[in-house]
């Protein structure tokens, strides 16, 4: 069972099966066990057995694992789809969407093979990443594409080539990408991921990147290494005044309604019904965390 978070999500590489291993044991809310980019074509079948294996034999707790394989319309990833479906992860990773119709495909192609094992219709769930700039224009239609559709992953290195920008430290040639991304996401009801720090020695960037990316509505970031995980999880999970506020708020909207008002003050600061969703968002994400420890 997954918590339903996705503070963080960690890249492991399918062909180091020490490293498959090893993510049961780290503090992701998500592992993404990579078929595609980071694994050389001469170790995409090898890559391919090992997650495979792994997704058999390793207990990932309430982890929820997604296998990022190749393109669909490769043979590549024609064969990672019917290796790793049948196994049921929680969901898939799909890399360099430009499209709706490429969902809807991976919808298609899922569903048959759901079909043939005997699976349950409709539980794997997409997160489709978004890394050009054909992508990012299509995101919204991307977004909703599907009932599958769980996330929208920002794929910052290939969008930034696609775009041919270099991005500084303060990512400022990449706002426009990221603030459409998570508009997409919202607009459709699922959840926005932002892209990893590359610099991952520089643990201190890390953390800028993920305060900017929770500031501008980002669920969660992706990660490149293990010591990258605490900073993303604090980051975006919920602080104990985020929740003391939250409950003071339903409190104090309760009391209103008890006297005809549909709004109040709390501390000076008009309260009404967006700040009740906001606050009973609040409570469900530390309920998360809360059955997480």
């Amino acid at each position: 069972m997954i918590t339903g978070l996705r503070r963080s999500a960690l890249y492991i590489p399918g062909d180091s099966e020490k490293m498959l291993r090893k993510a049961a044991d780290l503090p992701a809310d998500v592992v993404l066990l990579n078929l595609e980019d980071g694994v050389s074509a001469a170790l995409k079948d090898q890559a391919r057995d090992n997650v495979a294996r792994a997704l058999s034999q390793v207990d990932f707790g309430r982890r929820e694992v997604v296998v990022r394989v190749n393109p669909l319309a490769s043979e590549t990833g024609k064969r990672d789809l019917a290796a790793v479906v049948p196994l049921r992860p929680d969901g898939l990773c799909l890399p360099k969407v430009e499209s709706p119709a490429e969902v809807g495909a991976a919808d298609a192609a899922v569903l048959e093979i759901e079909l043939a094992c005997g699976l349950a219709e409709g539980e794997l769930r997409f997160h489709a990443m978004i890394e050009s700039a054909r992508g990012l224009l299509g995101a919204a239609g991307i977004a909703s594409a599907s009932p599958r559709m769980a996330a929208l992953v920002f794929g910052s290195a290939d969008y930034a080539a696609d775009l041919r920008c270099r991005p500084g430290d303060d990512r400022t040639e990449l706002a426009f990408a990221l603030s459409s991304i998570v508009l997409a996401a919202r607009a459709a009801g699922i959840d926005a991921i932002d892209a990893p720090c590359f610099d991952v020695r520089n643990l201190e960037r890390n953390g800028r990147e993920a305060e900017a990316a929770r500031r501008l509505g980002f669920d969660g970031k992706s990660a490149l290494h293990p010591g990258q995980l605490p900073a993303c999880n604090a980051i975006f999970g919920v602080t104990p005044e985020e929740v003391a506020w939250a409950r003071a708020v339903l409190a104090e909207l309760e009391q209103a309604e008890r006297c005809g008002r549909s709004l109040s003050l709390l501390e000076g600061q008009l309260i009404d019904d967006p700040h009740r969703a906001a606050a009973r968002r609040i409570l469900q994400r530390a309920a998360a965390a809360g059955a997480e420890t």
